[in-house]
């Protein structure tokens, strides 16, 4: 059933993590079984994977090259279901918005081969959900699988955050000028 009023706390990236993050532990403790379960992990992460991405591009795509919010109206999402094409975008649009120290506190490296892994066996989206499509070829060591997701998140949620709260100061520091110095403060210039 539809509620009325939207639940805008839900963060669906997020959703898709940790369900993912269940059934890989379970999997990992040999509760679950890796040919049910285990693929149902696989796609859930590699869909996080997708999501968090395509929400690192449009945080990077809220703020322009020099720092500032872009306009709203500007703003365009991220299409697609290619991780590396995804993770090409990350870097000519979020990162390009992060000063290099910022961005090489992060361990991308580590991402990108993750990426590159996840976009090699299924690069379409498609081999976790679909019968014949290659995730019956697979054999996943979870528990490294369990110990790679984690960090993978952390970093991508530590730049999604960083641009995020960039864009949140920058709209604190005009909201501040305005208060200052009103109409008279040359918006852009």
């Amino acid at each position: 059933m539809r509620s009325p009023i939207p639940k805008s706390w839900i963060d669906i990236a997020e959703s898709f993590y940790r369900a993912s993050l269940i059934l890989v532990e379970g999997v990992a403790a040999d509760r679950l079984n890796e040919d049910t379960e285990g693929i149902a992990a696989a796609f859930l992460f590699r869909h996080y994977l997708e999501l968090s991405l395509k929400n690192i591009i449009l945080a990077g795509r809220f703020l322009t090259k020099d720092g500032q919010n872009a306009r709203q109206e500007d703003v365009a999402p991220a299409w697609g279901h290619k991780l590396s094409e995804l993770w090409k975008l990350v870097l000519s649009d979020a990162k390009l918005k992060m000063d290099a120290d910022h961005w090489d506190n992060y361990d991308t490296e580590f991402v990108e081969k993750c990426i590159a892994e996840f976009d090699g066996i299924d690069p379409r989206g498609m081999a976790f959900r679909y019968a014949g499509e290659g995730a019956e070829k697979l054999h996943v060591h979870f528990q490294w699988l369990h110990a790679i997701m984690e960090h993978v998140y952390q970093v991508l949620e530590g730049i999604r955050v960083y641009l995020i709260e960039t864009r949140g100061q920058n709209a604190d520091y005009e909201a501040y000028l305005q208060s200052q110095y009103g109409d008279d403060l040359a918006w852009g210039s």
